[in-house]
């Protein structure tokens, strides 16, 4: 009797470090279409560095673009790791013990909040450095 709810108090585990991993994981997505929005404007503002230099002569259009173009790649690597990270994402492992499957849990949950930290970084940088366009 013991043996089966330990099976069971190991199965509750293994679901619920599932689980934690995929909320984080859902609270990142919606993210991903501020993103992209962010680099369709950041694209714009690359396009019309020229008109925006004649509104503001004092602008440095080098440094602009330096700065716009690193922040389109961190949103885009961003992006790109919250993908690669859903390609490899096991749902339900096959093949490994109890104790397998809650570390490679763990190791998701650790990575998708590395994925968060990512996000929640470049989501502020970009509001911070959009706001003045």
């Amino acid at each position: 009797m013991a043996a089966c709810n330990n099976g069971s108090d190991e199965n509750s585990e293994i679901n619920r470090l599932r689980e934690e991993a995929i909320a984080v994981h859902d609270e990142i997505m919606p993210q991903i279409s501020a993103f992209d929005r962010n680099t369709v404007k950041i694209d714009s503002i690359l396009a019309s560095l020229p008109q925006l230099l004649e509104a503001q002569p004092d602008m440095d259009t080098t440094q602009t673009r330096s700065e716009l173009s690193g922040l389109k790649n961190r949103l885009d690597l961003a992006t790109d790791s919250m993908m690669n990270w859903m390609t490899t994402f096991d749902v339900d492992p096959q093949d490994k013990s109890t104790e397998e499957v809650k570390s490679y849990y763990e190791g998701e949950i650790e990575k998708v909040n590395g994925l968060k930290t990512l996000f929640d970084n470049v989501s502020k940088e970009a509001t911070e450095k959009l706001a003045k366009y």
